[in-house]
């Protein structure tokens, strides 16, 4: 009976997508000790407040941080992929997977587009925003809906005048 599960190709060939010298699709390969310490340490920082992956949520922030840190054990005792064994290959894969997939949901340069009328047309366009760009519109809606309810009326409306 063949083996139901097999490992993919791309395993062999970890990479990360980071951002390395302002391109957004570069690709960094990833396979042994000394490709993979700089490629974390660049993830960690991207992940800081002014960083690509600024918006990763707390939660996603701890998981990937432990998803590097198993994927660091690993390189400790195997200094590539080519060394590693099938069970420790999945493992790493499946670490890589959890990184990639946070990262790129959060990924600040992520160019998300919709299909919509504007209010009072009927002509249909799309409009383009990154995730930084959204999400950043929202925290200054926010804000201003915060300060709105914390800030009194002085307005004649408010006031009866």
């Amino acid at each position: 009976m063949k083996n139901a599960f097999a490992i993919p190709v791309l395993c062999a060939m970890l990479a990360f997508g980071v951002a390395h010298a302002g391109k957004s699709n570069d690709v960094i390969k990833a396979d042994t000790r000394e490709a993979f310490a700089p490629v974390a340490a660049e993830v960690l920082k991207e992940m800081n407040p002014d960083g690509r992956y600024a918006y990763v949520k707390a939660d996603e922030r701890a998981k990937v941080e432990a998803s590097l840190a198993d994927m660091s054990k690993l390189f400790e005792q195997h200094d590539s992929v080519d060394a590693m064994d099938k069970a420790t290959k999945v493992q790493l894969f499946n670490d890589q997977e959890v990184v990639n997939s946070i990262l790129t949901l959060r990924d600040r340069d992520r160019l998300i587009c919709e299909r919509g009328a504007p209010t009072g047309s009927r002509i249909v366009t799309t409009t383009c925003h990154t995730y930084g760009e959204l999400q950043g519109a929202q925290q200054a809606s926010r804000k201003f809906m915060d300060e709105r309810l914390n800030t009194p009326c002085n307005a004649p409306s408010c006031t009866g005048n």
